[in-house]
């Protein structure tokens, strides 16, 4: 071993160019295999987003690993496959490392689709249209803890995160689930506070919910296409909702809401 180091230095070499000239391993490293580096086995033959029409429609990061759903990949043989009822999820610390052999299944062919993936308390909310399952991620092994008919969403941007829970909205209600329950916040010490024409005659199938943290307050958009900017302002710490009638511009193509980086709720609209 040399005593000293020289990060850069001159090449041997004719040709013009720069290299190490030290000798400072003493172990040098064994040939790394696709398996010591991705965590699969060699009989992997492509990887699941590979190729033109691949990809997810929803995601989260959680627990050091990525997980996605309603995914087309790659099969172990390289056939592209629709999965619209399943969970992949990645290797440990490993976001962009998949197969599709490491998936969750909760509900297998019930003519539904996950439409949004959410996390709250070591728990998966995965949401499809007619119903929401409650899926275990703290251990090793996942497994289903509960599941909650009609209470399904039927827009992506139908929930929201909080510092509360995880927040959503459909045709028969708004909820938040605080890593203990589900609660309809609705209702209010064991009455309804909105009526269920009401509710029904302001949703739609694109209804839209977003959480303004420095007020801890939901909004609710009647819809993300050309109709009314109608709303519903719910405030988290007086338990109470308000109306607003053309609070949002009326008559305009929405984005979703989002939060930036300074906690506010964010979203565009067309001219």
């Amino acid at each position: 071993n040399e005593t000293s180091y020289i990060m850069w230095d001159s090449s041997p070499l004719t040709n013009t160019g720069i290299a190490t000239n030290t000798k400072l391993l003493t172990a040098p490293l064994e040939i790394i295999s696709y398996e010591d580096s991705s965590g699969f086995g060699g009989e992997i033959t492509a990887a699941p987003f590979d190729g033109i029409g691949t990809g997810f429609k929803t995601s989260v990061v959680t627990n050091r690993r990525a997980y996605v759903a309603n995914f087309k990949a790659n099969d172990s043989s390289g056939n592209v496959q629709v999965y619209g009822d399943a969970i992949m999820k990645s290797q440990v610390n490993k976001f962009d490392s998949f197969t599709v052999e490491n998936r969750l299944e909760a509900s297998i062919r019930d003519g539904d689709e996950i439409i949004k993936l959410e996390e709250y308390a070591d728990r998966l909310l995965e949401f499809k249209k007619k119903k929401m399952t409650l899926i275990n991620i703290s251990q090793d092994v996942e497994f289903v803890e509960d599941i909650f008919n009609y209470k399904g969403i039927l827009h992506y941007a139908a929930t929201c995160r909080t510092d509360f829970g995880v927040a959503w909205v459909n045709r028969q209600g708004c909820y938040l689930y605080d890593g203990q329950k589900i609660s309809n916040l609705l209702e209010k010490g064991g009455r309804q506070i909105i009526k269920e024409s009401d509710w029904a005659s302001f949703t739609t199938d694109e209804s839209m919910i977003g959480y303004f943290p420095k007020k801890r307050q939901l909004i609710v958009m009647k819809g993300s296409s050309a109709v009314a900017g109608d709303i519903y302002l719910f405030d988290m710490v007086t338990q109470s909702w308000v109306q607003g009638n053309s609070a949002l511009t009326d008559s305009e193509e929405h984005t979703n809401f989002i939060n930036d980086s300074n906690g506010d709720l964010v979203w565009a609209h067309t001219s």
